[in-house]
């Protein structure tokens, strides 16, 4: 479970590293200008820090398997979505989107950790999943900017998205 919650964190990372390193074209393309782009990063970060708190009270009321499969599935969408984007404004709503459904992250982690390990294991366990992110911010840059600079922009969102439903068949598969 914990290597579930881990790639979890990774894809989460993935995610949010993707409009950083598709900035500078996605800017060109959109005539956005660095006010427009931190306009954008604010909409993911309003959206995240809102739903951090509530997205705990929903994977607690939904239970962990249901609950953080939801939020991996809204943010996955949300991400593939992205292909629609078409200025500033809509790549700002998209990514206030995405912000709602990453904020569950960390609660479905800690909530996995909890469940499924004994109190003197969850420190390690959160360690594991938690490194997730940093493997995630690692891979990011050439990852992301392989699609890019091959299939175009749209692909690195419509990719990470597609490995967030990857994850999602296994969790729905695998945890119990």
């Amino acid at each position: 479970m914990i290597s579930l919650a881990f790639f979890a964190t990774l894809i989460n990372y993935l995610d949010r590293q993707s409009l950083s390193v598709a900035a500078p074209i996605l800017q060109t393309q959109f005539h956005m200008s660095s006010v427009g782009y931190s306009r954008v990063l604010f909409a993911f970060m309003l959206a995240y820090t809102i739903m951090n708190g509530a997205s705990g009270i929903i994977i607690d009321r939904l239970g962990t398997k249901f609950g953080y499969g939801l939020f991996v599935a809204w943010w996955s969408l949300c991400a593939m979505l992205h292909v629609f984007a078409r200025g500033v404004w809509s790549l700002g709503m998209l990514r206030f989107l995405v912000g709602v459904g990453e904020a569950g992250n960390w609660p479905g982690a800690v909530k996995v950790v909890a469940e499924w390990f004994r109190s003197e294991e969850r420190s390690l366990a959160s360690g594991i999943f938690n490194s997730g992110s940093s493997v995630g911010a690692i891979l990011a840059p050439p990852l992301i900017a392989g699609l890019v600079l091959h299939f175009g922009w749209r692909s690195a969102f419509v990719a990470v998205g597609g490995l967030g439903f990857i994850w999602l068949v296994l969790w729905s598969a695998f945890y119990r």
